[in-house]
């Protein structure tokens, strides 16, 4: 879905709009990988690590365990993240 907006979006140079469908593309490549990793536990009857959650409160990109000193997707700095209970 999102590759198609990107190119529409670079077609009518709406640079706003390219960086915002990339951006959006990007974190949910990361929350699938999680999703997967969740799902991949349930099959294997195998319980998740406890580990805390950090989200990007500009772009929603998701890391485990410490918010990164800079969001590797948009480049916020970690003063952005919020811990998710």
């Amino acid at each position: 879905m999102y590759p198609e907006y990107i190119a529409v979006a670079k077609q009518e140079k709406n640079q706003q709009a390219t960086w915002s469908f990339g951006v959006a593309n990007r974190v949910e490549e990361v929350h699938a990988g999680l999703f997967s990793n969740a799902v991949q536990a349930l099959k294997s009857n195998k319980d998740l690590a406890q580990v805390d959650f950090y989200v990007c409160g500009v772009c929603g990109n998701t890391v485990e365990g410490e918010a990164p000193e800079k969001c590797p997707i948009c480049g916020s700095p970690k003063s952005q993240f919020f811990k998710v209970a």
